[in-house]
Protein backbone atom coordinates (compact mmCIF):
# COMPACT_ATOMS: atom_id res chain seq x y z
CA UNK A 1 0.00 0.00 0.00
CA UNK A 2 1.60 3.54 -0.88
CA UNK A 3 0.54 6.41 0.93
CA UNK A 4 -0.74 9.96 -0.71
CA UNK A 5 -0.85 13.42 0.29
CA UNK A 6 -3.67 15.23 -0.01
CA UNK A 7 -3.19 19.70 0.96
CA UNK A 8 -7.18 21.55 1.06
CA UNK A 9 -7.42 24.61 -0.73
CA UNK A 10 -9.33 27.87 0.31
CA UNK A 11 -12.48 26.57 1.93
CA UNK A 12 -10.57 24.93 4.58
CA UNK A 13 -9.75 27.19 6.72
CA UNK A 14 -10.73 27.85 10.20
CA UNK A 15 -9.80 29.98 13.17
CA UNK A 16 -6.34 28.80 14.71
CA UNK A 17 -5.29 26.73 12.40
CA UNK A 18 -1.88 27.05 12.66
CA UNK A 19 -1.77 27.23 16.80
CA UNK A 20 -0.77 23.35 17.46
CA UNK A 21 1.61 23.05 14.53
CA UNK A 22 5.37 23.40 15.80
CA UNK A 23 6.93 24.62 13.16
CA UNK A 24 4.37 27.19 11.91
CA UNK A 25 5.92 30.39 13.77
CA UNK A 26 9.51 30.07 11.67
CA UNK A 27 7.37 29.91 8.83
CA UNK A 28 5.21 32.88 9.32
CA UNK A 29 8.94 34.54 10.39
CA UNK A 30 9.94 33.75 6.67
CA UNK A 31 6.63 35.14 5.94
CA UNK A 32 6.87 38.65 7.57
CA UNK A 33 10.35 39.23 5.50
CA UNK A 34 8.26 38.07 2.15
CA UNK A 35 5.24 39.24 1.94
CA UNK A 36 3.86 42.89 3.39
CA UNK A 37 1.44 41.46 6.02
CA UNK A 38 2.08 39.43 8.90
CA UNK A 39 -0.83 36.38 8.96
CA UNK A 40 0.22 34.84 12.15
CA UNK A 41 -2.38 36.41 14.41
CA UNK A 42 -4.70 35.51 11.98
CA UNK A 43 -3.81 32.19 11.87
CA UNK A 44 -3.59 31.50 15.77
CA UNK A 45 -4.97 34.11 17.86
CA UNK A 46 -8.23 36.12 16.26
CA UNK A 47 -10.87 33.42 16.86
CA UNK A 48 -13.44 35.14 14.36
CA UNK A 49 -10.36 36.15 11.25
CA UNK A 50 -12.11 38.29 8.41
CA UNK A 51 -10.31 36.76 5.53
CA UNK A 52 -10.30 38.24 1.86
CA UNK A 53 -8.45 36.08 -1.07
CA UNK A 54 -5.01 37.70 -1.03
CA UNK A 55 -4.88 36.90 2.35
CA UNK A 56 -5.83 33.49 2.45
CA UNK A 57 -4.28 31.78 -0.07
CA UNK A 58 -0.88 32.41 1.66
CA UNK A 59 -2.05 31.72 4.94
CA UNK A 60 -3.50 28.09 3.79
CA UNK A 61 0.04 27.42 2.24
CA UNK A 62 1.86 28.28 5.23
CA UNK A 63 -0.64 25.89 7.37
CA UNK A 64 -0.12 23.02 4.87
CA UNK A 65 3.68 23.38 4.82
CA UNK A 66 3.63 23.69 8.17
CA UNK A 67 1.17 20.63 8.38
CA UNK A 68 4.04 18.53 6.11
CA UNK A 69 7.09 19.55 8.31
CA UNK A 70 5.70 18.02 10.88
CA UNK A 71 5.13 14.72 9.19
CA UNK A 72 8.40 14.58 7.85
CA UNK A 73 9.96 15.59 11.27
CA UNK A 74 8.59 11.91 11.99
CA UNK A 75 10.17 10.69 8.84
CA UNK A 76 7.04 10.46 7.01
CA UNK A 77 7.42 10.62 3.53
CA UNK A 78 4.54 10.57 0.57
CA UNK A 79 4.61 8.61 -2.32
CA UNK A 80 2.42 10.56 -4.24
CA UNK A 81 0.55 13.89 -3.70
CA UNK A 82 -2.94 15.66 -4.88
CA UNK A 83 -3.78 18.85 -3.85
CA UNK A 84 -7.25 20.58 -4.27
CA UNK A 85 -6.14 23.70 -6.56
CA UNK A 86 -4.22 26.09 -4.55
CA UNK A 87 -3.62 22.73 -2.28
CA UNK A 88 -1.03 21.98 -5.11
CA UNK A 89 1.86 24.79 -4.07
CA UNK A 90 2.17 23.42 -0.95
CA UNK A 91 2.31 19.78 -2.45
CA UNK A 92 5.12 21.39 -4.33
CA UNK A 93 6.76 21.92 -1.48
CA UNK A 94 6.13 18.90 -0.11
CA UNK A 95 7.84 17.35 -3.50
CA UNK A 96 10.77 19.36 -3.10
CA UNK A 97 10.03 20.95 -6.12
CA UNK A 98 9.44 24.39 -5.04
CA UNK A 99 11.19 26.27 -2.46
CA UNK A 100 9.17 27.61 0.81
CA UNK A 101 10.06 31.56 -0.46
CA UNK A 102 9.25 31.09 -3.92
CA UNK A 103 6.25 29.32 -3.02
CA UNK A 104 5.20 32.59 -0.94
CA UNK A 105 5.79 34.81 -3.68
CA UNK A 106 4.00 32.74 -6.51
CA UNK A 107 0.62 32.25 -3.66
CA UNK A 108 0.99 35.68 -2.68
CA UNK A 109 0.75 37.02 -6.35
CA UNK A 110 -2.35 34.24 -6.98
CA UNK A 111 -4.63 34.94 -4.31
CA UNK A 112 -3.58 39.16 -5.20
CA UNK A 113 -4.48 38.46 -8.77
CA UNK A 114 -7.43 36.84 -8.20
CA UNK A 115 -9.32 38.99 -6.20
CA UNK A 116 -8.28 41.44 -8.75
CA UNK A 117 -9.98 39.87 -11.07
CA UNK A 118 -13.21 39.22 -8.62
CA UNK A 119 -13.62 43.36 -8.29
CA UNK A 120 -13.34 43.45 -12.36
CA UNK A 121 -15.76 40.36 -12.24
CA UNK A 122 -17.76 40.27 -9.13
CA UNK A 123 -19.07 36.61 -8.65
CA UNK A 124 -18.73 33.36 -6.23
CA UNK A 125 -19.73 29.72 -5.94
CA UNK A 126 -22.07 27.52 -4.97
CA UNK A 127 -22.26 23.69 -4.72
CA UNK A 128 -24.70 21.10 -5.97
CA UNK A 129 -25.63 17.82 -4.19
CA UNK A 130 -26.90 14.96 -5.50
CA UNK A 131 -26.97 16.28 -9.25
CA UNK A 132 -24.72 14.44 -11.88
CA UNK A 133 -22.27 16.53 -13.88
CA UNK A 134 -23.93 15.99 -17.51
CA UNK A 135 -26.95 17.98 -15.60
CA UNK A 136 -25.14 20.74 -14.32
CA UNK A 137 -23.08 21.29 -17.16
CA UNK A 138 -26.08 21.20 -19.46
CA UNK A 139 -27.82 23.67 -17.06
CA UNK A 140 -24.68 26.38 -16.93
CA UNK A 141 -24.21 26.02 -20.60
CA UNK A 142 -28.14 27.30 -21.10
CA UNK A 143 -27.58 29.86 -18.89
CA UNK A 144 -24.09 30.93 -19.56
CA UNK A 145 -21.62 32.84 -17.47
CA UNK A 146 -21.43 30.18 -14.99
CA UNK A 147 -19.52 26.90 -15.16
CA UNK A 148 -18.80 23.76 -13.33
CA UNK A 149 -15.38 24.27 -11.21
CA UNK A 150 -14.85 21.78 -8.59
CA UNK A 151 -15.55 18.36 -9.42
CA UNK A 152 -15.11 17.59 -6.01
CA UNK A 153 -17.27 13.74 -5.68
CA UNK A 154 -19.72 12.19 -7.62
CA UNK A 155 -22.32 13.74 -5.59
CA UNK A 156 -20.62 16.77 -4.74
CA UNK A 157 -19.81 19.64 -7.77
CA UNK A 158 -19.33 23.07 -7.28
CA UNK A 159 -20.33 26.23 -9.91
CA UNK A 160 -18.13 29.08 -9.96
CA UNK A 161 -20.07 32.32 -12.48
CA UNK A 162 -21.42 36.04 -12.12
CA UNK A 163 -23.63 36.31 -9.61
CA UNK A 164 -26.97 36.75 -11.71
CA UNK A 165 -25.49 33.70 -13.44
CA UNK A 166 -25.05 31.73 -10.10
CA UNK A 167 -28.38 32.59 -8.89
CA UNK A 168 -30.20 31.30 -11.74
CA UNK A 169 -28.29 27.96 -12.22
CA UNK A 170 -29.13 27.01 -8.56
CA UNK A 171 -32.29 27.26 -9.11
CA UNK A 172 -32.44 25.21 -12.04
CA UNK A 173 -30.28 22.85 -10.17
CA UNK A 174 -32.70 22.73 -7.79
CA UNK A 175 -35.70 22.04 -10.01
CA UNK A 176 -33.77 19.43 -11.64
CA UNK A 177 -33.35 17.52 -8.62
CA UNK A 178 -30.85 18.48 -6.70
CA UNK A 179 -30.19 17.75 -2.83
CA UNK A 180 -29.31 20.68 -1.79
CA UNK A 181 -27.57 23.90 -3.42
CA UNK A 182 -25.49 25.89 -1.20
CA UNK A 183 -23.64 29.39 -1.48
CA UNK A 184 -20.31 29.15 -0.98
CA UNK A 185 -18.28 31.56 1.27
CA UNK A 186 -15.69 32.25 -1.72
CA UNK A 187 -15.96 35.88 -2.79
CA UNK A 188 -14.48 34.93 -6.79
CA UNK A 189 -15.22 32.88 -9.36
CA UNK A 190 -12.43 30.76 -8.94
CA UNK A 191 -11.78 28.08 -12.15
CA UNK A 192 -14.05 29.65 -14.48
CA UNK A 193 -13.01 31.46 -17.51
CA UNK A 194 -13.58 34.80 -15.51
CA UNK A 195 -9.89 34.50 -13.64
CA UNK A 196 -8.05 34.50 -16.95
CA UNK A 197 -6.48 37.43 -16.12
CA UNK A 198 -5.51 36.27 -12.88
CA UNK A 199 -3.65 33.66 -15.12
CA UNK A 200 -1.62 35.89 -17.18
CA UNK A 201 -0.41 38.05 -13.74
CA UNK A 202 0.53 34.38 -12.36
CA UNK A 203 2.23 33.53 -15.26
CA UNK A 204 4.39 36.03 -15.48
CA UNK A 205 5.56 35.81 -11.30
CA UNK A 206 5.83 31.78 -12.06
CA UNK A 207 8.42 33.02 -14.98
CA UNK A 208 10.75 34.08 -12.65
CA UNK A 209 10.46 31.19 -10.69
CA UNK A 210 12.79 27.92 -10.94
CA UNK A 211 11.29 24.54 -10.25
CA UNK A 212 12.29 21.15 -9.45
CA UNK A 213 11.74 17.62 -10.58
CA UNK A 214 9.28 16.52 -7.95
CA UNK A 215 9.97 13.57 -5.69
CA UNK A 216 6.82 11.54 -6.30
CA UNK A 217 4.35 11.92 -8.55
CA UNK A 218 1.85 14.95 -8.11
CA UNK A 219 -2.04 13.79 -9.69
CA UNK A 220 -2.77 16.81 -10.98
CA UNK A 221 -6.36 17.98 -10.75
CA UNK A 222 -6.35 19.49 -14.15
CA UNK A 223 -5.66 16.47 -15.94
CA UNK A 224 -6.16 14.04 -13.28
CA UNK A 225 -2.89 12.26 -14.34
CA UNK A 226 0.61 11.86 -12.58
CA UNK A 227 3.28 14.48 -13.43
CA UNK A 228 7.01 14.81 -12.00
CA UNK A 229 8.34 17.35 -14.97
CA UNK A 230 8.44 20.84 -14.13
CA UNK A 231 7.76 21.92 -17.35
CA UNK A 232 4.52 20.17 -17.42
CA UNK A 233 3.77 21.33 -14.08
CA UNK A 234 3.89 25.48 -14.57
CA UNK A 235 1.37 24.92 -17.83
CA UNK A 236 -1.19 22.96 -15.19
CA UNK A 237 -0.50 25.65 -12.44
CA UNK A 238 -1.73 28.60 -14.86
CA UNK A 239 -4.30 25.96 -16.58
CA UNK A 240 -5.61 25.39 -12.91
CA UNK A 241 -6.50 29.23 -12.29
CA UNK A 242 -9.23 29.11 -15.17
CA UNK A 243 -10.02 24.95 -15.66
CA UNK A 244 -12.38 22.62 -13.43
CA UNK A 245 -11.07 21.06 -10.58
CA UNK A 246 -11.41 17.40 -11.08
CA UNK A 247 -10.34 16.09 -7.83
CA UNK A 248 -12.28 13.16 -7.67
CA UNK A 249 -10.90 11.85 -10.87
CA UNK A 250 -6.95 12.36 -9.65
CA UNK A 251 -8.12 10.71 -5.97
CA UNK A 252 -9.26 7.40 -8.21
CA UNK A 253 -6.27 7.78 -10.58
CA UNK A 254 -4.23 7.96 -7.47
CA UNK A 255 -5.76 4.65 -6.32
CA UNK A 256 -5.73 2.73 -9.66
CA UNK A 257 -1.84 3.10 -9.38
CA UNK A 258 -1.80 1.85 -5.73
CA UNK A 259 -2.71 4.66 -3.29
CA UNK A 260 -4.58 2.94 -0.27
CA UNK A 261 -3.43 5.77 2.18
CA UNK A 262 -4.84 8.86 1.91
CA UNK A 263 -3.47 12.13 4.36
CA UNK A 264 -5.19 15.23 4.62
CA UNK A 265 -2.04 17.36 5.35
CA UNK A 266 -3.26 20.50 6.29
CA UNK A 267 -6.81 22.64 8.74
CA UNK A 268 -10.19 20.09 8.65
CA UNK A 269 -11.06 17.21 7.18
CA UNK A 270 -13.11 18.17 3.84
CA UNK A 271 -10.66 16.14 1.61
CA UNK A 272 -11.08 13.05 3.36
CA UNK A 273 -14.59 13.16 3.19
CA UNK A 274 -14.37 14.06 -0.20
CA UNK A 275 -12.23 10.88 -0.63
CA UNK A 276 -14.80 8.77 1.46
CA UNK A 277 -17.53 9.64 -0.81
CA UNK A 278 -15.48 8.88 -4.02
CA UNK A 279 -13.71 6.13 -3.28
CA UNK A 280 -16.98 4.41 -0.91
CA UNK A 281 -17.19 0.84 -3.04
CA UNK A 282 -13.08 0.68 -2.63
CA UNK A 283 -12.32 -1.77 -0.14
CA UNK A 284 -8.81 -1.18 2.45
CA UNK A 285 -8.99 2.61 2.09
CA UNK A 286 -7.13 4.12 4.74
CA UNK A 287 -7.69 7.88 5.70
CA UNK A 288 -5.99 10.13 8.01
CA UNK A 289 -5.75 14.23 8.85
CA UNK A 290 -3.08 15.83 10.01
CA UNK A 291 -3.84 19.66 11.46
CA UNK A 292 -1.44 19.25 14.46
CA UNK A 293 1.71 17.68 15.93
CA UNK A 294 -0.20 15.25 17.90
CA UNK A 295 -2.30 14.45 14.53
CA UNK A 296 1.24 13.92 13.14
CA UNK A 297 2.89 11.93 16.07
CA UNK A 298 -0.30 9.65 15.94
CA UNK A 299 -0.23 9.25 11.69
CA UNK A 300 3.68 8.31 11.81
CA UNK A 301 2.64 5.84 15.43
CA UNK A 302 0.45 3.82 12.30
CA UNK A 303 1.97 4.04 9.46
CA UNK A 304 5.33 2.53 11.47
CA UNK A 305 2.92 -0.50 12.67
CA UNK A 306 1.74 -1.18 9.44
CA UNK A 307 4.89 -0.97 7.93
CA UNK A 308 6.26 -3.27 10.60
CA UNK A 309 3.79 -5.41 10.48
CA UNK A 310 2.11 -4.69 13.67
CA UNK A 311 -1.61 -3.63 14.77
CA UNK A 312 -1.72 0.10 14.75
Amino acid sequence: MTTAWMFPGQGSQRPAMADSLGAAPELFSVARDVLPFDLEPACTTDPRPTWTTRHLQPAMFIVCVAAAQALEARDQRPDALVGHSLGELAALVAAGALDFEDGLVLVAARGRAMDTAARREPGGMAAVLGLDLEAIAGICAEIGGVWPANLNSPGQIAISGRDDSLAQAAERCRSAGAGRVVRLEVPIAAHSPLMAPAADEVRAVLDTIELQPLDCPLYSVVDARPHTDPSEIRELLIEGIVSPVRFWEAVQAAHADGAGRFIEVGPGTVLSGLVRRTLTTMGGVELASVSSDEDADRVAGVVGAVASGGRP
